[in-house]
């Protein structure tokens, strides 16, 4: 795919792999604003497109698969969600939040910011928790039941297609509730700077934010631009 100033974002975090960390390197939102043009996203962070497009195509070169999100099927995309997202936000936000407490009682008189970050994490704990659970044991669940009927739209009932797109409607509200946590979580921490007098955890709590950030972000994109849209075509 040859990378234009027209190309959106999401076409081309979709479509060229590694382009996600370039675009989070700048601060370019690729999932809920993935829809702006890339010339208008160098205007906007001040980044000549040509510097943008070698960036990206030297990342891409680097990751040896061919393999395009578009081109996976739905019980595909459903395995890697699990596997890429599900897992690693499982595995990962009870030690973040452990450090996030420890942070905030030990560094909160100095850096109030700690404070406000642990207590937006309080939520964003919440929220995720509650995100997946609806994800895997209603959204997926119910999408297994309909791939189970070979593609037969007149089998499809209407309480499944009712409980897809509430599992949809709350998986979205979730996200961006959880991307607005992280806008402000990012402002607080002058986008996880360390100050200079900051210690190991404080160090590791802003490092391992930095990394649930982007994949959240990811995780975002995902949804919005691959998975849910081929879930839709098949309950239209």
């Amino acid at each position: 795919m040859n990378i234009t100033k027209q190309n959106t974002v999401a076409e081309i975090v979709s479509k060229k792999l590694g382009s996600d960390h370039v675009f989070s390197k700048y601060k370019i939102d690729f999932c809920c604003g993935g829809g702006v043009t890339l010339e208008n996203a160098c205007k906007e962070i001040g980044i000549d497109f040509e510097v943008l497009k070698l960036e990206i195509e030297a990342i891409n070169s680097k990751i040896n698969s061919d393999q395009n999100l578009n081109d996976l099927d739905i019980t595909s995309l459903m395995e890697q969600a699990t596997e890429e997202f599900h897992e690693t936000i499982i595995t990962n936000l009870p030690q973040i939040m452990q450090v996030a407490a420890k942070v905030a009682s030990v560094h909160g008189s100095h850096n109030p910011e700690v404070v406000e970050i642990n207590n937006l994490m309080q939520g964003v704990d919440v929220v995720l928790s509650e995100m997946i659970k609806n994800t895997e044991e209603t959204l997926f669940s119910t999408v297994k039941e309909v791939l189970a009927l070979n593609n037969s739209a007149a089998d499809i009932s209407t309480n499944q297609v009712e409980s897809i797109k509430k599992a949809i409607n709350k998986g979205e509200i979730a996200q961006l509730l959880v991307s607005d946590s992280f806008k402000e979580i990012s402002k607080l921490s002058t986008h996880y700077a360390v100050p200079a007098d900051g210690c190991n955890s404080f160090r590791f709590l802003y490092d391992q934010l930095h990394e649930l950030d982007h994949l959240l972000q990811k995780y975002v994109h995902f949804n919005k631009h691959v998975f849910i849209p081929k879930i839709s075509k098949i309950i239209a």
